[in-house]
């Protein structure tokens, strides 16, 4: 959580500039680091290319039923409809961009990325469905139904915008004309929103549909129905299919902690924490493999904290309660209700229970099992209008009902705990100190919930796992698990690319069966026909990993979330004389940012004394250097590689040792510029300079094939940098391509 004064979180009247995150205050309004215009308002619009999910959805037959419709019955009906569906939309988290007659545009993930924003697309599709036809039921009206279009996929955002134009790009066009081949009341998605939400939505089968403007017919894919409710707790197919590597003593902790509540008959918390993807969920899965060969009974509850919703405070808790008595989903409350206590009399002792001792457990319950008039489940602490205190221990005391009348030991796995609400983690506490029962507590949670909340793992009977990347040969043995078939030199290359995270071998080995490059055989994956095996170096990351990582970029302040996207221009690895240089801060302020991107596992410092890059900083994966660049506006990021170039044309060092470097910035920056300014012609002259000094270099030493590649991006560049053909020592194009025949017919390319 972020403290007073930070980036992230501007004292009352302070601005962030958003070309160097400098925090000024509103007397200035020019930064006073970089002299870039500040904005006149903290949310002041910016723009930033992201992974997002539109949603399109349109009224069926609404012109017809304006006609027989009293213009202020229409006007009430309308206002009615937009407001549902605002309401819907916005309980899911998304954001309602305009309002276009009687259709209406959604977006996820424009503002800040979810790794679920696309289920959560989906799901409000489908209550909207639901919700729209209930409506005309009710009103009156008869028959009323929506159609909807869900795109997920990369758009031009403008942060801070409100209303019309914040999100542009080809998704949004594709979205309004996925809606209107959709029939009434059914939601059609694009194949990139089907991949990402496959495990929790069941899906009709492949619809082709032609989209104006696009040569070939675009797939798509009616969303029927969620058929794995976030908080059912139930594993991703893919977790189960890898056997455990490199997690021996971190497994064999978990089990520890097991055997330590039955022996002491007192309850536990174990936490397990580390970032998405690095194996949390599966480790907890060795463990309830292991307590399935134990010679007892063992009473298993598994549960995730939700991230969006109303009610959702103990979500948790009341998913275990609701599975322990057989609650059926849509039961009412009183049949719920009567599960509860035919469960609590089955655990009186001789097999009677005082009618008082239940009645005031259930009704200190029963808020976990039903719902308010909204269908919200009444899950705050003060539903019934007990205290805190009331709720606590009727709730303690189930846990101790429960392990005495099965006479077994209670497991509570919380699973997505970084969401947990506060009064869930002080129930946890509660239940820790209080219960005289056998309950182990495992917290499944991302590190941001220890940096908001230390306390969780300082109690006395805790234990913490801090659970890291897989090292080189475990998440080779990982990636062999999974595709025996595939010859060692590729598992090595392909395990460079996932660095170490479980989660994204396994998506990246997906998605490279999804693009044909790998294809499933009988002894596993292995090279599809004709594909070498350097195409699976470049080929793209899966969209479920750029989600993935755009989610956690997102999580960090203003602050360090700008200085990862401006070290990100720099290359995979940076300097701080470097970084002051792109940011026009001084090293000294971009300490504290640089830290927090070192602690929440973003950067890595380098420490080898024998490193010529002591000192430095590298990002501790591929993608996620590669997600922060692209997060960044093509402006953006052409600005700052020209403000590279700079600081390293600066330094003699710098500028003898890599022109290379120097060269490619300058490319890179005019291949982001979607139309030559005042400034290209000078940049493209310098880009040139800096490729035929590399180009030079490259052939003095013997290396053909890099010499040639750097005049024929010098050639490219050339039309550029001399609109009339000729530079200033009176060369043309043609002696560059003289140059780049040359280097490979000198004796040096042999």
């Amino acid at each position: 959580m972020a403290s007073p004064g930070r980036a992230g979180s501007p004292a009352s009247g302070d601005r962030i500039c958003a070309s160097c995150a400098t925090r000024s205050t509103d007397a200035a309004n020019f930064c006073s680091q970089c002299g870039a215009a500040l904005p006149s308002d903290p949310q002041s619009p910016r723009a930033e290319r992201r992974y997002t999910s539109i949603l399109f959805a349109d009224l069926v037959g609404f012109t017809e039923l304006a006609e027989r419709t009293d213009a202020e019955d229409m006007r009430e009906l309308q206002s009615e409809y937009f407001a549902l569906c605002r309401r819907t939309i916005e309980s899911l988290g998304g954001v309602v961009e305009k309002f276009i007659g009687d259709a209406v545009m959604a977006v996820w993930g424009a503002t800040r990325t979810r790794e679920d924003d696309a289920e959560r697309a989906v799901r409000a599709a489908l209550e909207l469905t639901r919700a729209v036809g209930d409506y005309g039921r009710a009103s009156g009206l008869g028959s009323l139904a929506v159609r909807i279009g869900i795109v997920t996929d990369e758009v031009a955002v403008v942060l801070g915008a409100a209303g019309e134009g914040m999100v542009t790009g080809t998704a949004v066009n594709l979205a309004a004309r996925l809606q209107a081949a959709a029939a009434p009341a059914t939601v059609l998605t694009d194949s990139h929103t089907r991949a990402l939400t496959v495990d929790r939505i069941d899906f009709g089968r492949e619809k082709l549909v032609a989209v104006k403007g696009i040569a070939e017919e675009v797939p798509a894919y009616q969303a029927l129905r969620v058929i794995s409710e976030t908080g059912s707790g139930a594993a991703p197919a893919a977790e189960i299919l890898t056997t455990l590597v490199g997690r021996d003593a971190e497994r064999d902790v978990l089990i520890a902690s097991f055997d330590r509540v039955v022996a002491t008959g007192r309850p536990h918390v174990a936490v397990v924490s580390a970032d998405a993807g690095v194996g949390k969920s599966r480790l907890v899965l060795e463990l309830r493999d292991h307590l399935d060969y134990v010679p007892m009974a063992i009473m298993w509850h598994s549960a995730r904290c939700l991230s969006y919703g109303d009610g959702v405070a103990y979500s948790a808790l009341s998913s275990a309660v609701r599975s322990r008595i057989g609650a059926v989903e849509g039961e009412s409350q009183a049949v719920a209700v009567g599960r509860l206590r035919t469960k609590l009399v089955s655990w009186a002792s001789a097999g009677e229970a005082d009618s008082a001792d239940l009645d005031w457990m259930s009704e200190r319950l029963a808020p976990l099992l039903g719902a308010g008039a909204s269908g919200a489940p009444l899950l705050n602490s003060g539903s019934a209008g007990y205290g805190r205190d009331e709720f606590f221990a009727a709730w303690s005391l189930w846990f101790e009902r429960m392990s005495a009348g099965e006479n077994a030991p209670v497991v509570w796995v919380i699973e997505d705990a970084q969401w947990a609400d506060d009064g869930l983690l002080d129930f946890v506490q509660h239940l820790q100190r209080t219960t005289p029962a056998p309950v182990l507590i495992v917290i499944v949670t991302r590190p941001e919930l220890l940096d908001r909340r230390a306390d969780v793992e300082a109690g006395e009977n805790t234990t913490v796992l801090d659970l890291g990347p897989l090292d080189d040969d475990s998440i080779v043995a990982l990636i062999a698990g999974l595709a025996p078939e595939l010859p060692r030199d590729i598992l090595r290359l392909l395990s460079a690319r996932v660095g170490g995270v479980p989660l994204y071998a396994r998506e990246l080995l997906r998605s490279l069966v999804d693009d044909g490059l790998l294809q499933n055989t009988d002894g596993g994956l292995r090279l599809a026909p004709g594909v070498k095996a350097d195409a699976l170096a470049v080929a793209e990351p899966p969209a479920s990993l750029r989600v993935l990582i755009a989610s956690r970029l997102d999580s960090l302040d203003a602050g360090p979330r700008l200085v990862a996207q401006l070290a990100s221009v720099l290359g995979f690895s940076f300097s701080m004389p470097a970084l002051a240089a792109v940011s026009r801060r001084s090293a000294r302020e971009l300490v504290s940012d640089v830290s927090t991107l070192e602690t929440r596992g973003i950067v890595i410092s380098i420490t080898d004394p024998l490193s010529s890059e002591r000192g430095h900083y590298v990002f501790s994966h591929p993608l996620i250097r590669q997600v922060a660049y692209e997060m960044q506006s093509r402006k953006s990021r052409s600005e700052r590689h020209l403000a590279t170039v700079d600081f390293l044309e600066s330094s003699l060092d710098e500028g003898s040792r890599s022109a290379a470097v120097i060269a490619q910035h300058l490319v890179d920056a005019l291949h982001l510029q979607t139309a030559p300014s005042a400034s290209t012609e000078s940049a493209a002259r310098r880009a040139v300079h800096w490729l035929l000094v590399a180009a030079d270099s490259a052939r003095r030493l013997g290396a053909a094939a890099a010499a040639r590649r750097l005049y024929e991006q010098a050639i490219d560049v050339w039309p550029l940098a001399n609109p009339a053909g000729r530079d200033a020592d009176g060369r043309t194009v043609h002696d560059l391509e003289q140059l780049a025949r040359e280097v490979v017919s000198t004796p040096l390319a042999s």
